[in-house]
């Protein structure tokens, strides 16, 4: 296929421009025609230009985001507005005039040109990478597709106010751990700079062997202070080399897959990509996407590469002719009690039954677990703190009441 520019004129003689997709000029006729446009002038854009253009605007748009609760807003309200009856660029419009978030702002009236230059809304939507999701994007156009789109919109909007509550509710659960260790990076700065050089100056005077705990906190003490203006790039260097790692492929996998073991945060994490997980699921299923291409957008949008791959292996069952659960039920990484539900829908002929059910069972577990987090995290770090500060001490009184036990011998 090939994209072309055109310009037309509708009932009314008002002309209008815009570009589209299609096969080839006659194919792009008939569909400019069942639209209700006469075709003034096609040409066929140059594949280089739109291979270039896409790719700037795609580095720009990718980084204007939109915040995630003007989305589920958005979402909302549109599907509102479409329920109502009221066209879709009119719709469009009222909603880009109101919304108070610039990107999505920009994004909308973009969007609302486009549709009315005859663009599909899927398609112009898919041109804002940093506002719409993929899942986002083929959401609305299985929506377009089955004409239930008012319905797909609001299921999706639910969706995503569950996702954009999750993320808050874990944020707010880990600002606790977070004070944590940045009071202890603070203590182990001002005890390094101010504290440990005095005594170390007491220990190498009485040529005194010190113990493996106060070797260390003198040679930090060492580092911070002689090599203070290397200590933050050594930081940011081994941040980036992290970050580097865990962005290769097999990287990827590991960490991915530390994420579902990690104690405390692991069977939390489950829950949520579980909740995610049946939710895309439902959303795509219920909007009449065909199952393979439902399941490849799940596996694109999940957020995890090891249960990328295996929803990759679900999707090859499904293509041999097998269900869904087979795949599931195999794999290590789903909970048996998904396996087990989607094999009774898909058996009784309930799968979407099944699947919401899924929701909201893991909906609950999900607020459950988040406010369960806290009190599960704070014993952890009250722990951690207690044992560092003691370690600290230690590292700096051991050895001094080990010399005064040698003063009171001399003496």
């Amino acid at each position: 296929m090939a994209i072309y520019i055109y310009k037309a004129v509708d009932n009314q003689g008002k002309t209008i421009k815009g570009e589209l997709e299609a096969d080839s000029e006659m194919d792009l006729t008939s569909q400019l025609t069942k639209s209700g446009y006469l075709p003034v002038s096609i040409d066929l854009k140059s594949r280089a230009e739109e291979s270039r253009i896409s790719f700037i605007e795609n580095i720009l748009k990718k980084t204007q985001k939109a915040d995630p609760a003007g989305i589920v807003i958005f979402t909302r309200q549109f599907s509102t507005i479409i329920k109502a009856a009221i066209p879709i660029v009119e719709g469009l419009g009222v909603l880009a005039e109101q919304t108070e978030d610039p990107a999505l702002k920009k994004a909308l009236y973009q969007i609302t040109r486009d549709v009315e230059g005859g663009m599909s809304l899927s398609q112009s939507m898919s041109r804002h990478p940093g506002v719409f999701s993929d899942l986002y994007v083929n959401t609305v156009l299985a929506g377009e597709s089955a004409g239930v789109l008012d319905k797909v919109l609001m299921r999706l909007s639910q969706m995503l106010e569950d996702d954009y509550e999750t993320r808050k509710n874990i944020m707010s659960a880990l600002q606790y751990p977070a004070m944590v260790v940045v009071a202890l990076i603070i203590a182990v700065v001002v005890l390094s700079v101010f504290v440990v050089p005095q005594f170390s100056r007491i220990y190498t005077d009485a040529k005194m062997s010190l113990p493996l705990p106060t070797q260390i906190m003198i040679l930090i003490s060492k580092i911070l202070r002689g090599y203070w203006y290397a200590v933050l790039p050594a930081a940011g260097g081994i941040f980036l080399l992290f970050q580097w790692v865990i962005n290769t492929p097999q990287g990827r996998i590991v960490w991915d897959t530390f994420k579902f073991k990690v104690p405390v945060f692991g069977k939390v994490y489950t829950k949520i990509t579980m909740l995610r997980f049946a939710s895309m699921l439902s959303v795509l299923y219920q909007a009449g996407l065909p199952v393979l291409k439902t399941l490849d957008i799940v596996g694109s949008t999940i957020g995890n590469k090891v249960l990328s791959i295996e929803i990759g292996k679900i999707k090859q069952d499904v293509a041999e002719g097998k269900g869904i659960s087979g795949g599931v039920l195999n794999s290590k990484f789903f909970p048996r009690l998904v396996g087990y539900m989607i094999s009774i829908g898909e058996k009784s002929g309930a799968l979407s039954l099944m699947l919401d059910s899924l929701c909201e069972y893991f909906g609950l577990e999900v607020k459950s677990a988040m406010k369960n987090l806290t009190t599960m995290i704070e014993p952890i770090m009250t722990a951690v703190l207690g044992i560092s500060v003691m370690g600290m001490a230690l590292a700096i009184f051991l050895p001094l009441w080990s010399l005064i036990q040698v003063f009171k011998g001399g003496g």
